[in-house]
């Protein structure tokens, strides 16, 4: 029974705690991101017609 002990005593003295790295906490996956709006054109678009007409619409 003794011999059991002291085989016991002798496995806990060995094992020393190894140190372990910490586990590396993975980036988050980054969510996709809005278009940009485009840039503006440089040249106004210009309408066909020059007179101001009302918004109504009018029967043909």
């Amino acid at each position: 029974m003794a011999m059991l002990l002291t085989l016991l005593l002798q496995q806990t003295r060995q094992s020393d705690p190894i140190p372990v790295d910490p586990v590396p906490v993975p980036e988050p996956i980054p969510r996709p991101q809005p278009m940009p709006d485009p840039p503006p054109d440089e040249v106004p678009i210009k309408m066909s017609h020059q007179r101001r007409r009302s918004a109504r619409i009018r029967a043909c």
